[in-house]
C-alpha cells in the first residue's frame, strides 16, 4: 500500500500540508554531526518540511572542525554549551527537546548517522500502518562506516539481553535480511535512544530526563513511553545507518569529565528506584522524578507482564541468567554467539584502527609470534590447520600459505564473505561459518585457537574443548596465560585464560610459544589432543 493510499484510508498523513518533522540531535564534540545533518536533508524527499534541533557540546577553541559544513541554517535551531559543563547525553537530549516548536512529528537520532533515500516519507508511511493510534517507531539502525560505506542492510529488533551487576537491564538486537522482514512493524517493549520516531506529542508526554547519565537510558525511556500510553514498534525496513565504530579521537563525555562516575552513580540510583529494582531515599537522586517518572495510562507491572521482564528479581521470561544459559537450545546459543561477535566486528568494539579483530591481532602485537609459530608448525610437522576464530586474518595472512590446507572458521558471515573475496583464491584456503562450541570441525593436523577462548564463559570453553578433542586433530595450539585463575565472564567479555587451571584442568603444555609481549606471560600452549581430559557433556 502506498503512502497516498494509507493516507486516504486512515487520514493519518496530510500530504497536502506536508507534515513537519523535527529531528533532534545531541552532539558531543562530534565532527560527523555536520555530515549527518547534510545527509538527512539530502536524502529527504521533502527537505523543506524538516527542522533540525542540535545541542552542540563543544570546546570552542578545539572543535572548530565540527562546523566546516553548514546545511540549511534557516531550518536548524541550535544550542551551544561548553562541553566542560555538560552533564551527559540525557541532559543534552533534554535541552534538544526545548528546540521543538510544535512540529507534527519528532525524530530523535545520534550525531553520526546516514539515511536511506526518502526516509521522511518512509517513516510516515511506516507509522501510519502501525496498529495503534499512539505508535512510535524505534530500533537500532544498521551500521555504516564514514563517510558513506554501508556495512549492513539488516533490519533489527531489540530484545532483553541481560542484567548488569547494577541490576540495569541491557538490551541487544537481532538483525534479519530485508526480504524476511514482517509486512508491518512489529510491537516491541523496547526502544533505542538513538532512533525514536513518533508524533511530536511525545515531547510533551515524555519529557527527557536530564538527571539520567547513560546506563539505563533506553530501558527507562521504553517503560516511560509505554506507561504514558505509547506503543513501541520496530521498523520493518532500514531507515537509517549508525556509525558504531570506535574512531580514534572521538570523544565521549566520560573521557573528558572527572565527575562522570558521581553522575552515573546518582543516575543508577534513580533508574533502580523508577523501575522498582531498589528503593532510594536520596533526595539528590530523586530530584524532579515526579516530572520524569512513569505514566498513569498503564502500570509498570503490566509492562513487565507484557515484556517478560521482572526487574526486582532480575528475571527474563522467568529465568535468571544462569538458568537462561543452561536451558538455551542449540539454536538460541548459536544465534546469541553469532549476534554477539557479529556486533563486535561490525561496530569495531575493540577500537583498533588496523584490525577489527582487536589490538592483539595487529602486526606489531604479533611481530614476534609469527616467526615463532611458523617454526613450531614446521617442527611439529603441521601441514593442515584449522584456524578456529580466524577473524580478519590480519596477521595470519603472513603464515597461511605455508599450510597445504588452511581452514578459516568464524561466526561472522559478513566477515567470511570478505575473507573469501580476499584470500579465497589462495591454494588450499577454505572458509566456513562454524561455531566451535556447537559444530563438528573438519579434520586437520592441528587446531589454532588464539584469543578466542578468552572471550567465552566457562561452559562455552568446555564445549569448545570437547569439540577439539573429537575433531581427530593431532595438536591444539591455544592461548593460555599462567595465573591459576579463570575469572567469570559473560559472552564477549575478556579475561586471561589459564587452560591448566580449574575448571578446565588441561595438562602442562608440551610446548609454550611465547607471544613476546612485554609484561605479559601470554603464549600459545601446544597440547597433543589425545592428552586432553574428557569433559562430560553435562558439565555446562
Amino acid at each position: 500500500m502506498s503512502l497516498e493510499e494509507i493516507s486516504a484510508e486512515r487520514g493519518t498523513v496530510n500530504l497536502a500540508n506536508r507534515p513537519r518533522i523535527f529531528v533532534g540531535i545531541a552532539s558531543y564534540r562530534d565532527r560527523d554531526c555536520q555530515w549527518t545533518v547534510k545527509d538527512l536533508f539530502a536524502k529527504a524527499n521533502h527537505p523543506e518540511r524538516i527542522f533540525v534541533g542540535i545541542c552542540w557540546q563543544v570546546i570552542a577553541e578545539e572543535d572548530q572542525d565540527c562546523f566546516l559544513e553548514i546545511t540549511r541554517p534557516e531550518q536548524c535551531r541550535t544550542l551551544h554549551h561548553d562541553a566542560r559543563h555538560s552533564l551527559g547525553v540525557c541532559w543534552a537530549r533534554h535541552h534538544v527537546q526545548s528546540l521543538w516548536q510544535g512540529e507534527d512529528y519528532s525524530l530523535q537520532i545520534d550525531a553520526h548517522m546516514r539515511f536511506v533515500q526518502g526516509w521522511d516519507d518512509l517513516l510516515l508511511q511506516m507509522l501510519a500502518i502501525c496498529p495503534s493510534p499512539r505508535a512510535v517507531l524505534s530500533a537500532y539502525p544498521a551500521a555504516f562506516t564514514p563517510p558513506d560505506i554501508i556495512d549492513s542492510h539488516l533490519v533489527s529488533t531489540i530484545h532483553a539481553k541481560a542484567f548488569d551487576p547494577q541490576g540495569i537491564l541491557k538490551l541487544g538486537s537481532v538483525g534479519i535480511p530485508p526480504e524476511e522482514a514482517p509486512p508491518v512493524p512489529a510491537p516491541s517493549p523496547y526502544c533505542a535512544a538513538g532512533f525514536l520516531f513518533g508524533p511530536g506529542q511525545i515531547n510533551i508526554d515524555v519529557p527527557y530526563d536530564p538527571a539520567l547519565y547513560f546506563d539505563g537510558e533506553e530501558i527507562s525511556l521504553a517503560v516511560r513511553l509505554w506507561t504514558h500510553g505509547w506503543d513501541i514498534f520496530a521498523p520493518n525496513a532500514v531507515i537509517a545507518y549508525h556509525d558504531y565504530n570506535n574512531h580514534p579521537g572521538r570523544r565521549r563525555h566520560w573521557n573528558d569529565q572527572a565527575n562522570w562516575t558521581q553522575l552515573n552513580a546518582l543516575s543508577l540510583k534513580r533508574v533502580r528506584h523508577l523501575l522498582g529494582i531498589e528503593p532510594c531515599d536520596d533526595p539528590e537522586a530523586l530530584r524532579d522524578l515526579d516530572r520524569y517518572g512513569l505514566g498513569t495510562k498503564r502500570s509498570l507491572s503490566a509492562w513487565q507482564e507484557w515484556s517478560g521482564v521482572d526487574f526486582a528479581r532480575r528475571l527474563i521470561d522467568g529465568k535468571n541468567m544462569e538458568q537462561m544459559e543452561a536451558a538455551a537450545s542449540e539454536e538460541v546459543k548459536r544465534r546469541s554467539n553469532a549476534e554477539t561477535f557479529g556486533l563486535i566486528w561490525s561496530t569495531n568494539s575493540w577500537g583498533n584502527a588496523e584490525t577489527r579483530s582487536g589490538a592483539g591481532s595487529s602486526l606489531s602485537s604479533t611481530a614476534r609470534l609469527v616467526p615463532a609459530l611458523r617454526e613450531a608448525c614446521r617442527f611439529l610437522d603441521i601441514h593442515s590447520l584449522i584456524d578456529a576464530g580466524c577473524g580478519d586474518m590480519n596477521w595470519m595472512a603472513q603464515l597461511s600459505e605455508q599450510f597445504s590446507l588452511y581452514f578459516g572458521i568464524d561466526l561472522v558471515e559478513d566477515l567470511l564473505v570478505l575473507l573469501r573475496q580476499r584470500f579465497g583464491r589462495r591454494r588450499g584456503h577454505f572458509f566456513a561459518n562454524l561455531d566451535i562450541t556447537l559444530d563438528p570441525l573438519p579434520t586437520a593436523d592441528a587446531i589454532l585457537c588464539r584469543d578466542v577462548l578468552t572471550h567465552l564463559p566457562d561452559f562455552a570453553v568446555k564445549a569448545a574443548l570437547r569439540g577439539f578433542k573429537a575433531s581427530g586433530a593431532r595438536y591444539l595450539l591455544a592461548t593460555t596465560q599462567p595465573s591459576g585463575v579463570n575469572a567469570p565472564i559473560t559472552l564477549g567479555q575478556w579475561r586471561a585464560v589459564d587452560l591448566t587451571a580449574p575448571p578446565f584442568n588441561l595438562p602442562k603444555p608440551q610446548l609454550m610459544i611465547s607471544e613476546g609481549l612485554r609484561d605479559s606471560a601470554k603464549a600459545l600452549g601446544v597440547w597433543q589432543i589425545a592428552d586432553l581430559p574428557e569433559l562430560p557433556a553435562d558439565d555446562v
